[in-house]
Protein backbone atom coordinates (compact mmCIF):
# COMPACT_ATOMS: atom_id res chain seq x y z
CA UNK A 1 0.00 0.00 0.00
CA UNK A 2 2.03 3.29 -1.01
CA UNK A 3 -0.66 6.02 1.56
CA UNK A 4 1.92 5.57 3.75
CA UNK A 5 4.69 6.26 2.42
CA UNK A 6 6.54 9.65 2.90
CA UNK A 7 7.80 10.69 0.05
CA UNK A 8 8.94 14.60 1.66
CA UNK A 9 8.82 16.25 4.88
CA UNK A 10 10.43 20.10 4.76
CA UNK A 11 11.10 22.22 7.83
CA UNK A 12 9.34 25.61 7.41
CA UNK A 13 9.04 28.41 9.53
CA UNK A 14 6.47 27.02 11.98
CA UNK A 15 5.74 23.00 11.28
CA UNK A 16 7.15 19.86 9.34
CA UNK A 17 5.49 19.70 5.28
CA UNK A 18 4.97 16.00 4.90
CA UNK A 19 3.89 14.55 2.15
CA UNK A 20 2.67 10.78 0.95
CA UNK A 21 2.87 9.03 -1.94
CA UNK A 22 -0.91 9.05 -2.56
CA UNK A 23 -0.58 13.07 -2.60
CA UNK A 24 -1.96 13.47 0.72
CA UNK A 25 -0.10 15.62 2.92
CA UNK A 26 -0.35 18.59 5.66
CA UNK A 27 1.83 20.16 8.61
CA UNK A 28 2.60 19.08 11.84
CA UNK A 29 3.43 22.33 13.74
CA UNK A 30 6.68 22.46 16.25
CA UNK A 31 4.36 23.56 18.84
CA UNK A 32 2.65 20.02 18.81
CA UNK A 33 5.56 18.07 19.30
CA UNK A 34 6.73 17.51 23.27
CA UNK A 35 10.20 17.42 22.53
CA UNK A 36 10.75 20.57 20.92
CA UNK A 37 10.34 23.07 24.26
CA UNK A 38 11.32 26.46 24.48
CA UNK A 39 14.74 27.61 23.40
CA UNK A 40 15.33 24.27 21.69
CA UNK A 41 15.23 24.19 17.57
CA UNK A 42 15.06 21.62 14.75
CA UNK A 43 18.71 21.54 13.08
CA UNK A 44 18.34 18.42 10.87
CA UNK A 45 16.17 16.26 9.76
CA UNK A 46 16.19 13.33 7.39
CA UNK A 47 14.34 10.37 5.92
CA UNK A 48 15.84 7.44 6.49
CA UNK A 49 13.04 5.33 4.91
CA UNK A 50 9.87 5.95 3.69
CA UNK A 51 8.10 5.02 7.16
CA UNK A 52 9.65 7.50 9.40
CA UNK A 53 11.28 10.78 9.88
CA UNK A 54 14.26 12.14 12.24
CA UNK A 55 14.60 15.13 13.79
CA UNK A 56 18.03 16.36 15.20
CA UNK A 57 17.42 19.39 18.00
CA UNK A 58 19.63 21.90 19.18
CA UNK A 59 20.69 20.07 22.24
CA UNK A 60 21.77 16.68 19.71
CA UNK A 61 19.11 14.82 21.34
CA UNK A 62 17.13 12.68 18.06
CA UNK A 63 13.53 12.57 17.62
CA UNK A 64 11.74 9.43 15.68
CA UNK A 65 8.45 10.71 13.78
CA UNK A 66 6.60 7.39 12.86
CA UNK A 67 4.59 7.55 9.22
CA UNK A 68 1.51 6.63 11.07
CA UNK A 69 1.39 9.69 13.07
CA UNK A 70 2.44 11.85 10.82
CA UNK A 71 -0.28 10.48 8.66
CA UNK A 72 -2.88 11.02 11.31
CA UNK A 73 -2.14 14.40 12.29
CA UNK A 74 -1.71 15.76 8.86
CA UNK A 75 -4.73 14.12 7.07
CA UNK A 76 -7.59 14.43 8.17
CA UNK A 77 -9.07 11.91 5.71
CA UNK A 78 -6.95 9.44 6.80
CA UNK A 79 -8.12 9.48 10.56
CA UNK A 80 -11.87 7.87 10.25
CA UNK A 81 -10.17 4.64 8.72
CA UNK A 82 -7.89 3.83 11.75
CA UNK A 83 -10.63 4.91 14.23
CA UNK A 84 -12.94 2.30 11.87
CA UNK A 85 -10.10 -0.50 12.30
CA UNK A 86 -9.52 0.63 15.94
CA UNK A 87 -13.15 -0.23 16.73
CA UNK A 88 -13.12 -3.04 14.58
CA UNK A 89 -10.28 -4.49 16.48
CA UNK A 90 -12.22 -3.57 19.54
CA UNK A 91 -15.12 -5.19 18.89
CA UNK A 92 -13.38 -8.26 18.24
CA UNK A 93 -11.35 -8.11 21.47
CA UNK A 94 -14.47 -8.14 23.36
CA UNK A 95 -16.01 -11.08 21.33
CA UNK A 96 -13.88 -13.02 21.96
CA UNK A 97 -13.76 -12.47 25.72
CA UNK A 98 -17.63 -12.43 25.65
CA UNK A 99 -17.29 -15.90 24.17
CA UNK A 100 -14.71 -17.70 26.76
CA UNK A 101 -16.27 -16.16 29.45
CA UNK A 102 -19.11 -18.09 28.43
CA UNK A 103 -17.79 -21.01 27.74
CA UNK A 104 -16.34 -20.97 31.18
CA UNK A 105 -19.60 -20.48 32.46
CA UNK A 106 -19.09 -17.80 34.39
CA UNK A 107 -21.08 -14.15 35.15
CA UNK A 108 -19.66 -11.15 34.13
CA UNK A 109 -19.78 -10.03 37.73
CA UNK A 110 -18.03 -13.64 38.41
CA UNK A 111 -15.37 -13.25 35.98
CA UNK A 112 -14.89 -9.18 36.97
CA UNK A 113 -14.41 -10.47 40.68
CA UNK A 114 -11.85 -13.18 39.35
CA UNK A 115 -9.64 -10.95 37.21
CA UNK A 116 -9.90 -8.00 39.97
CA UNK A 117 -11.54 -5.25 37.31
CA UNK A 118 -14.73 -3.72 37.75
CA UNK A 119 -18.25 -5.68 36.18
CA UNK A 120 -18.61 -1.70 34.42
CA UNK A 121 -15.07 -2.21 33.04
CA UNK A 122 -15.47 -5.65 31.73
CA UNK A 123 -18.77 -4.90 30.03
CA UNK A 124 -17.27 -1.94 28.24
CA UNK A 125 -14.65 -4.40 26.97
CA UNK A 126 -16.85 -7.30 25.72
CA UNK A 127 -19.71 -4.07 24.25
CA UNK A 128 -16.00 -2.53 22.40
CA UNK A 129 -16.45 0.44 24.01
CA UNK A 130 -13.02 0.36 25.72
CA UNK A 131 -9.05 -0.73 25.23
CA UNK A 132 -7.76 -2.80 28.28
CA UNK A 133 -4.12 -2.37 28.71
CA UNK A 134 -1.93 -5.39 28.75
CA UNK A 135 -2.00 -6.16 32.83
CA UNK A 136 -5.57 -6.09 32.48
CA UNK A 137 -6.06 -8.35 29.57
CA UNK A 138 -3.67 -10.31 30.91
CA UNK A 139 -5.90 -10.37 34.32
CA UNK A 140 -9.12 -11.58 32.74
CA UNK A 141 -6.87 -14.49 30.51
CA UNK A 142 -5.48 -16.08 33.73
CA UNK A 143 -9.26 -15.60 35.26
CA UNK A 144 -10.02 -17.41 32.18
CA UNK A 145 -7.55 -20.29 32.60
CA UNK A 146 -6.90 -19.25 28.70
CA UNK A 147 -3.54 -18.17 27.37
CA UNK A 148 -3.22 -14.23 26.22
CA UNK A 149 -3.49 -15.25 22.47
CA UNK A 150 -6.71 -17.13 23.11
CA UNK A 151 -7.93 -13.73 23.40
CA UNK A 152 -6.09 -11.75 20.60
CA UNK A 153 -5.92 -13.97 18.13
CA UNK A 154 -8.89 -16.54 16.94
CA UNK A 155 -7.96 -20.37 16.78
Amino acid sequence: MAAPIMTAAVLLDAAIQCTFADGAGGEIPYADIPEIKDGVTITGLELPNAYEMVLTLSNDQQIDILWDFARHYCDQSYRPTVEALAASARNTLGARIRRNRESAGLTQEQLAKQARIGRVTLTRLENGEQTPRFATLNSIAQALDVPVNALLIDP
